[in-house]
């Protein structure tokens, strides 16, 4: 299957995504990996990319200096730019019940597989060192953070994370963690399955969503470094 480009399905998506807050339950974006990679080298960026989920209300990212509120705000764009995704949309499409209701928090995970699987085609660092570079930025940053955030850059850092989207093993524990947290075992606890049945389309859209979102996310970037 071809997809269109993102661009050539939706032309007003950047005007669009700027009134786009945090996604909904079934909504589908990348997870945590793809969100650190795609904020750039900054650490300010980075570490709003994580603060993200973490941030309610229009207050609270005021309070947030310059650039870590940039990050803040290029997660939510990541996000709306992902679920008008063409591909991403075509692939929650073809999921059956229950999958599909769960779709996004699924595909979130699994798209970070796939970044782990590609991760030479769209990162210029080694796993290992960027896996070292984002332990010690949150090391660093422990005090700034919300409890819930320090829990899991903690628990991110002892179970190697960064390193691991590829092992099955490691998806197996997010999912089991998803469905902890959610009160969803079925399908969340299993979600490692849709990638037993849905391989080649997982990855199908995830090739066509991620260089999207690269040229996106350094646009913003280029675009907001002369404001930060």
């Amino acid at each position: 299957m071809r997809y269109r480009s993102f661009h050539e399905a939706d032309g007003n998506v950047l005007s669009q995504a700027r009134t786009t807050g945090l996604r909904s339950f079934a909504g589908v974006c990348v997870n945590h990996l793809a969100h650190l990679l795609l904020a750039g080298p900054d650490p300010d960026l980075r570490f709003g990319a994580l603060l993200a989920d973490h941030v309610k209300g229009r207050a609270a990212l005021e309070s947030l200096s310059p650039g870590v509120r940039q990050g803040v705000i290029l997660h939510r764009r990541i996000d709306g730019w992902c679920d008008r995704h063409p591909a991403v949309t075509g692939l929650v499409e073809q999921l059956e019940p229950p999958w599909r209701r769960y779709g996004g928090i699924m595909l979130d995970v699994l798209f970070d597989h796939m970044l782990d699987r590609h991760w030479q085609r769209f990162a210029d660092v080694p796993p290992a060192e960027f896996g070292r570079e984002v332990d010690r930025l949150f090391r660093a940053r422990l005090l700034q953070m919300p409890p819930r955030m320090a829990r899991f850059t903690l628990w991110a850092s002892t179970r190697n994370l960064w390193q691991r989207y590829g092992e099955r093993r490691m998806l197996d524990e997010i999912f089991q963690l998803l469905a902890r947290r959610h009160g969803r075992e079925h399908p969340l606890a299993h979600g490692a399955t849709l990638l037993d049945a849905r391989e080649r389309e997982i990855e199908q859209a995830f090739l066509a969503l991620y260089p999207d979102l690269q040229q996106l996310a350094t646009r913003f970037r280029q675009q907001q470094s002369g404001s930060i």
